[in-house]
């Protein structure tokens, strides 16, 4: 089977390919939209909540202000609630910038977290594609091992890519995946050694 958790059952090249493709559009897709939801919708949601609570305060402050100032004279509710009004606005716009901020940086660690979590669960996920493949190819231990360590190092590029990207960091770690996928290249060149096994006899 091309998708299977049994290190036993041997995989192809083209089914190590197939692993690689679907695992990197399931995790990239999980990571950046992860990423966004934490950074940008809650974040939002929150801020939004803030300015509401910021704009009424304002509000309130400016219209019992202008309450106490007309004491005996002529008071015209409705001028007052429209000018609070515009005052409370006013407060929330200033502090907009400052409430969104502490809402990005609340909900910074679970963005984070989620994706260590993606990246983890992308280079196991990995991990049992290549392992199979290597058992498939016959390779050595070491470079068996050297394809894990490559493996994880790509995993966990796509999987913080929308981190990197927010960072402008995305140029400086792009050699990380490309060296990843170069020490990957034998488990795709090397055939079956099964396949050399039996026609050997």
């Amino acid at each position: 089977m091309t998708f299977s958790l049994d290190l036993a059952k041997p995989l192809n090249r083209l089914g190590l390919l197939l692993n690689l493709g679907f695992l990197i559009f399931f995790f990239s897709g999980l990571s950046w939209f992860s990423f966004a939801y934490m950074t940008e919708v809650l974040p939002a949601s929150g801020a939004h909540e803030q300015e509401v609570i910021v704009a009424q305060k304002a509000q309130d402050q400016a219209f019992a202000k202008a309450k106490a100032a007309a004491k005996g004279k002529a008071f015209d509710e409705k001028v007052a609630i429209a000018e609070a009004k515009a005052k409370g606005i006013e407060a929330a716009e200033k502090e907009s910038a400052k409430i969104h901020h502490h809402a990005v940086e609340g909900w910074a660690p679970f963005a984070i977290f989620l994706l260590i979590l993606s990246a983890i669960f992308f280079a196991g996920f990995l991990s049992i594609a290549l392992l199979r493949r290597a058992n498939d190819a016959g390779v050595s231990v070491g470079l068996s091992f050297l394809s894990l360590l490559a493996g994880w190092a790509f995993a966990a590029f796509v999987a913080f890519e929308p981190f990197l990207d927010e960072q402008h960091l995305t140029k400086v770690w792009a050699p990380a995946p490309i060296i990843g996928l170069i020490l990957l290249l034998p488990l795709f060149l090397k055939g079956s050694a099964g396949a050399h096994d039996s026609h050997a006899h």
